[in-house]
């Protein structure tokens, strides 16, 4: 075996396992960046790895120097699959930082790209990105149809992997649109196919996560309390930063409600990961549930910090989307449709989903 054969075979068993959410550490894909310099095919494997690398820890500047390196390195070596998807990469790194306008514009390039190569899959993923920027402005409804869009393509493509994926976007929209059965509908077909099996591990743990949340909502807390550890402790073994955030911080909500005396250590945890994090919207959860906290053991003084600390969040500037950005959406969705309409028959396009 050739020292460039055996390379590509280790960076392809790496790169399986970072998409499959467990990356190696940020040093150790740092070397293979350097180690493959000379081939750019090679390199932009490197670089998508090492972009995982840094989003595990949501490091979200690092990652997304390194996914846009590699869409270079791609496009340099005629891969022109692989470096879509290192656009589509960058715009899901931009939106975790809570950026959806830079995410739009890079959800947009990859468009053109994937229209291109008619790259159904790539599509997909595109209609799942346009509907996370429509979270971003505050349109659940919205999103929800791109979701269940990009399910419907999924489906008619027979990729069980971008059907896995759309399915827990579409549990996440019902989730916040309060629709709890068809949330946990959609949470249970993916954890059927998670059997095929699909070893995610993130996504493992996000299906114990959304049930979690929603048994809570329903009031069944202690079945809640136990779904967000153990969704917390699957976050642990994996070290994601992100999914750690998002459990403790629905974990300490539950214990609060259940007026457990854990409930303040767990938010004060769950608040320092959001900040080591950068996740505005979690933060903002951390605070108001903090402040519930000392108030209700009439320690007004110790709410104070955090007071200031959401009147700040409240105060920074909120996105607006513009007519411009408006129309823009308008376009990648109709675009996305257009091609998947011109290779799907529109019958399997029509089927329930």
């Amino acid at each position: 075996m050739t020292a460039r054969l055996a390379l590509l075979t280790q960076l392809e068993t790496v790169l399986n396992c970072a998409e499959c959410g467990s990356p190696p550490l940020p040093d150790q894909a740092q070397q293979w960046v350097a180690e493959s310099q000379a081939d750019p095919r090679l390199h932009g494997m490197a670089l998508d790895i090492l972009g995982h690398a840094h989003q595990h820890f949501s490091q979200h500047h690092a990652a997304q120097i390194a996914f846009r390196e590699a869409a270079a390195s791609y496009r340099q070596a005629g891969q022109m699959a692989s470096s879509t998807n290192s656009l589509l990469l960058l715009a899901t790194s931009y939106l975790l930082n809570e950026q959806p306008l830079l995410a739009l514009d890079q959800w947009t390039k990859a468009l053109l790209q994937a229209k291109s190569a008619q790259n159904l899959g790539q599509c997909v993923r595109i209609y799942l990105g346009i509907g996370q920027v429509y979270i971003g402005f505050q349109d659940d409804e919205a999103a929800l149809r791109c979701s269940e869009m990009a399910l419907k393509m999924a489906v008619a493509i027979a990729d069980p992997l971008l059907e896995c994926d759309a399915l827990l976007y579409v549990a996440s929209d019902n989730y916040r649109l309060q629709r709890y059965a068809q949330a946990l509908e959609a949470i249970a077909r993916a954890e059927r196919l998670m059997e095929i099996p699909l070893h995610n591990k993130v996504w493992a743990a996000e299906i114990v996560y959304y049930r979690g949340l929603i048994h809570g909502q329903q009031g069944m807390l202690q079945q809640a309390k136990v779904e967000l550890a153990t969704a917390y402790d699957l976050h642990c073994a994996n070290d994601n930063l992100w999914g750690k955030a998002h459990a403790l911080t629905g974990l300490g909500e539950v214990l609060l409600q259940l007026q457990d005396s854990q409930a303040e250590e767990i938010l004060l945890q769950a608040q320092q990961m959001t900040l080591q994090a950068g996740l505005l919207i979690l933060q903002t959860r951390c605070c108001k549930a903090l402040i519930d906290c000392y108030l209700a053991k009439q320690q007004a003084e110790r709410a104070l910090p955090f007071y200031a600390q959401l009147f700040a969040q409240q105060s920074a500037p909120t996105w607006k989307i513009s007519p411009t950005h408006r129309q823009k959406i308008v376009q990648l969705e109709t675009q996305s449709r257009v091609l998947q309409l011109q290779k799907i028959p529109a019958t399997l396009m029509h089927k329930p989903i």
